[in-house]
C-alpha cells in the first residue's frame, strides 16, 4: 500500500478552501485529473461518481464513498474500484489555511496492486503536490465567504 502526505499553507480563508475541498462537484475546477463528478449529496456515508484521468491518460469512471466528513474540516473519500483515497484536513492558520493531504491506495485488484508497487508512491507524491498547488490557485481567486 502506498501513501504520501503533503502539507501547505494557503493564503486563502478556511471557508473558501473548505468550499472547494468538501464539494466534489467543484473538483473539476481545480483538482488535477478529475474531469467530472456526479452526485446529489456529499455528506459522510454518501457515494458519488467521478471520472478521472488514470496514470495512462485513460478516462476512468469510479464510485467514491465519503468515509468521513466533519465540521472540524476533515474529509476522506475512497474509490470503491481501485482503493485510492484522499484524506484532507484543513485548519485556520496565520490568516490563511493550513492543509494536510494524504493520498494513497489500498488496492483491491491485482492490476491496481501492480500499479501501486511500480509507481504508486511517485504517482501520489506528484498528484498531491499538483493538487495543493491547484487548490491554492483556485482558492485565492474566490471571494472570502466570511466577509459577506
Amino acid at each position: 500500500m502506498s501513501d504520501y502526505r503533503h502539507q501547505a499553507h494557503l493564503d486563502a480563508p478556511l471557508d473558501a478552501v473548505w468550499g472547494l475541498v468538501a464539494t466534489p462537484t467543484r473538483f473539476p475546477e481545480w483538482w488535477p485529473r478529475v474531469i467530472e463528478v456526479e452526485g446529489e449529496r456529499f455528506e459522510e456515508g454518501d457515494e458519488y461518481a467521478q471520472v478521472t484521468k488514470d496514470p495512462t491518460g485513460s478516462r476512468v469512471r469510479s464510485s467514491f464513498l465519503i468515509e468521513q466528513r466533519d465540521e472540524m474540516r476533515q474529509i476522506r473519500m475512497k474509490c470503491d474500484l481501485t482503493g485510492a483515497y484522499a484524506d484532507w484536513v484543513l485548519t485556520p492558520a496565520q490568516g490563511g489555511t493550513f492543509v494536510e493531504l494524504e493520498m494513497g491506495m489500498q488496492p483491491h485488484r491485482l492490476s491496481d496492486r501492480i500499479m501501486d508497487l511500480a509507481i504508486g508512491r511517485s504517482y501520489f507524491r506528484r498528484w498531491s503536490r499538483q493538487s495543493l498547488d491547484a487548490l491554492a490557485e483556485a482558492a485565492t481567486r474566490l471571494p472570502d465567504p466570511s466577509s459577506g
